[in-house]
């Protein structure tokens, strides 16, 4: 369990890191290839199903390499790709609320309720900023240049505390899992 967390904590870690130097230096699409290993460790040991999040990140894989070569002022240059990027964050926000779902019923399994009550809490945040955040994007290219660059501003700004505190919860949820396989012998036996 302990080893699922951290290839999510990975897998987000390098959805979350932009550096491009020609290429993306941490591709989205190793990303999510890191996130389907961490989700199939993390529903296997607590034997809940994740059919739709293994076929939406084998969607993400594929659909985020592009990502690879395209740097953000090749995106914003092109009109065609800026649908790609709203694509590309609809799948995500799409992956987490599926990853949150999975994430709450392993929380169940825990002998305590710190682990669950973090989780909502993480997912009651997460998507109380990023869906707003989509929905208003699209109505700042129809405002006032100041406006505009001000909401852009403050919605760089909230997705970025979001991002950066779903990797502590991550990581948090991580620790709570003995190194040992004692969680795993012991979820197996409450499924059981």
């Amino acid at each position: 369990m302990r080893n699922g967390f951290k290839q999510l904590f990975i897998g987000f870690l390098f959805i979350f890191i932009k550096i491009h130097i020609i290429v993306d230096l941490f591709p989205d699409f190793i990303g999510y290839i890191f996130i389907y290993n961490g989700i199939k460790q993390i529903a296997t040991l607590s034997s809940q199903p994740y059919e739709k999040l293994k076929n939406l990140l084998i969607i993400l894989v594929i659909v985020s390499m592009p990502n690879f070569f395209l740097n953000d002022q090749v995106i914003q240059q092109s009109e065609w790709l800026g649908y790609y990027s709203a694509l590309l964050s609809v799948l995500k926000v799409s992956l987490v609320y599926l990853l949150f779902t999975l994430l709450q019923e392993v929380a169940k399994l825990l002998p305590y309720k710190e682990g669950l009550i973090s989780t909502k809490r993480m997912y009651y945040w997460y998507m109380s900023v990023v869906l707003p955040s989509l929905f208003i994007q699209s109505f700042l290219m129809n405002t006032s240049y100041d406006n505009s660059l001000t909401g852009s501003i403050l919605i760089v700004m909230f997705i970025l505390i979001i991002e950066i505190s779903f990797l502590v919860y991550l990581n948090n949820m991580r620790k709570r899992y003995p190194k040992s396989g004692i969680y795993e012998s012991y979820a197996k036996g409450a499924v059981s």
